[in-house]
C-alpha cells in the first residue's frame, strides 16, 4: 500500500451501523491541491431533491453524447440518405430535400438527446427513493456546504445463491471529477459489500462513453470481461458495446495503482 503524502487523497473513516450489523463508511477527503474537501456518507432522508438535479444533470451529459452516437451509426446514415433521395426525386430540386434535412437534425438531435437523457436517468434511478427496496444502498457526496456532489449506489443485497452485488449509479457533479470524488464512493460501497454476509463479488457494467470511469475501476482492482452490445433496442440503435467488470471480495489486491480519477 501506498503511503499517505501532502500530495496524496486523505481518507478518515468512521463506522455506522446499517441494518441489522451491516456497515457503510463515512468519508472525509480532499483533492491534491487541499481545495474540495467532501464527505462520503450514507444516503439519507432529504437527499432525494438534491440527488434528483444532480442525476439530471448527468443524464442530460450522457444523453447528448448517446445522440451523437447515434446519429453516425450506418443504418442512421442510410435512412438520412433514403429519405434524401425520396424527396429530391419527388421535388425536382435539392434545396427543399436539404432544408428539411437540416431541420430534422436540428429539431431531431436535441429531441433525441432528451429521450437518451430521459432513458438514462430511469436507468440509474432505478431503486432510488423506492420504499421498501431494501435490495439497495446508496451513498452520497457533499461538498463543505452540504451540496451533494456525488453517488453510488449498490443493489442484489440479500439475494441468495450468487454472492454477487452490483455497483451501479456512480455519478459526479462535473465540476468535482477528478478530485477523488469518485474514488471515495467507490471504497464507501466496496467496504460494505465486504461486510455483506456470503457476499463473494462486486460486479458492474460499462461502455466506452464511461472511459475515464473504466480507468478508476482498474485501478481499484476491477477486471474486465469480453465487451458484448446490450441485446435491447437500445444497444441496436446506440451499437455501444457494454463491459462487465468484476471485483473479488477475497483475495483480491486491493492496491490503487493512480491516485487521481477522472469520476
Amino acid at each position: 500500500m501506498r503511503k499517505e503524502g501532502e500530495g496524496d487523497v486523505l481518507l478518515r473513516e468512521t463506522r455506522t451501523g446499517l441494518d441489522g450489523g451491516m456497515e457503510a463508511k463515512a468519508m472525509e477527503l480532499a483533492d491534491s491541491d487541499g481545495g474540495l474537501p467532501v464527505q462520503v456518507r450514507p444516503m439519507a432522508p432529504g437527499d432525494e431533491a438534491a440527488l434528483g438535479e444532480l442525476l439530471a444533470l448527468v443524464a442530460a451529459e450522457l444523453g447528448s453524447a448517446l445522440s451523437a452516437r447515434m446519429l453516425w451509426r450506418p443504418w442512421f446514415l442510410l435512412l438520412l440518405g433514403c429519405g434524401f433521395a425520396v424527396l429530391a426525386a419527388s421535388s425536382h430540386s435539392l434545396l427543399l430535400p436539404l432544408l428539411v434535412l437540416a431541420l430534422l437534425l436540428a429539431v431531431g438531435r436535441p429531441a433525441l438527446a432528451q429521450v437518451w437523457a430521459l432513458y438514462v436517468r430511469q436507468d440509474m434511478s432505478l431503486g432510488l427513493g423506492v420504499p421498501g427496496a431494501t435490495d439497495f444502498r446508496f451513498w452520497v457526496a457533499e461538498d463543505t456546504d452540504g451540496n451533494v456532489v456525488g453517488m453510488v449506489g449498490v443493489s442484489g443485497i440479500g439475494k441468495s445463491g450468487d454472492g454477487e452485488l452490483e455497483l451501479r449509479s456512480l455519478v459526479v457533479n462535473p465540476e468535482h471529477r477528478g478530485h477523488g470524488v469518485g474514488r471515495a464512493l467507490c471504497q464507501a460501497a466496496l467496504a460494505f459489500a465486504r461486510g455483506c454476509p456470503g457476499c463473494r463479488v462486486m460486479v458492474l457494467d460499462t461502455h466506452m462513453l464511461h472511459s475515464p470511469a473504466q480507468r478508476l475501476f482498474s485501478s481499484l482492482g476491477f477486471h474486465p470481461g469480453p465487451a458484448c452490445l446490450q441485446p435491447t433496442l437500445s444497444g441496436f440503435l446506440a451499437d455501444l458495446p457494454v463491459t462487465r467488470y468484476h471485483y473479488a471480495l477475497t483475495g483480491n489486491n486491493t492496491e490503487e495503482h493512480s491516485p487521481a480519477d477522472e469520476e
